[in-house]
């Protein structure tokens, strides 16, 4: 059995035929690539893709130029930033927290209001696999096609179900571990969630301004669920040059504020 796990560990460190691959020259210039007969190019130069089949990820690979592009297994979030984006995205540090918040993972039932480009669709679908379930409402048609091709490209769509109309007056899904709600107007989503939602289930709301915000919370407490937390998110990078370790000039400040809340049941049903 050992020998046999150590062979599986082996394979899924090769490159195959098939396989979606991060190209790495530097943080300005990388791209996600399909492993398939046929050139890559880039400013510096091509290469064969199918050259990569059977090379161990981490390595690298040599264009006609002699540029060095480092080639590596593409995490969830590479994929996400090679998104065709219709809609302006979550950014990942408000995603990571509501996810690690929410508490999902591998069989859980989520429910996601503003499915946009699909960005946020995929990191639940990823907290939820492999026997899980996302279901996913978007009014709008055009940015549902964008988001199915999305989430498509990350490997994700088995695991995701797709709704083009409004929920407010309800979900189709009942017993939900969670809801996410991406809205302008999350308030309204409220009631729905709460019948949606198993006992003690959570509600992730993002909400880009403090108006919105004391909407939400308002509806929230009003239609009950009990507020855990309303936080916002700063992040800070820095220069990692040897004698040069500094802050960088620029951050990303405010993006969302991000608030988690969770279903109460009535006095006599608890």
């Amino acid at each position: 059995m050992a020998l046999q796990s150590r062979r599986v560990s082996a394979l899924s460190r090769e490159i195959k035929l098939g396989d979606r691959v991060l190209l790495y020259q530097d943080v300005r210039r990388k791209w996600i690539a399909k492993v398939e007969p046929g050139r890559f190019h880039t400013h510096r130069g091509y290469f064969e893709l199918a050259e990569l089949v059977g090379r161990e990820y981490g390595g690298s690979i040599r264009t006609s130029m002699g540029q060095n592009l480092a080639v590596f297994k593409p995490r969830a979030l590479d994929i996400v930033e090679s998104f065709d984006r219709p809609t302006q995205i979550l950014y990942p540090k408000d995603i990571g927290y509501a996810l690690f918040q929410l508490g999902i993972g591998n069989g859980d039932r989520v429910l996601e209001v503003g499915t946009g480009s699909g960005a946020l669709t995929s990191a639940l679908a990823r907290g939820v696999a492999p026997d899980g379930q996302v279901f996913t409402y978007e009014m709008r048609p055009e940015f549902l096609r964008a988001a199915r091709a999305n989430v498509d490209k990350a490997g994700f769509g088995p695991l995701v179900t797709f709704h083009n109309e409004d929920p407010t007056e309800g979900f189709e899904e009942k017993e939900a571990d969670a809801v996410v709600v991406d809205l302008g107007d999350p308030w309204r989503m409220v009631a729905a969630a709460w019948r949606a939602l198993i006992g003690g289930g959570l509600l992730a709301g993002f909400t880009p301004t403090i108006n919105q915000l004391e909407k939400l919370a308002v509806a929230l407490r009003e239609g009950g669920f009990m507020i855990l937390e309303a936080v916002e998110l700063l992040m800070r990078e820095f220069k990692t040059e040897a004698g040069k370790i500094r802050p960088e000039t620029r951050m990303i400040g405010h993006t969302a504020y991000v608030t988690i809340a969770r279903k109460l049941l009535p006095a006599s049903d608890v």
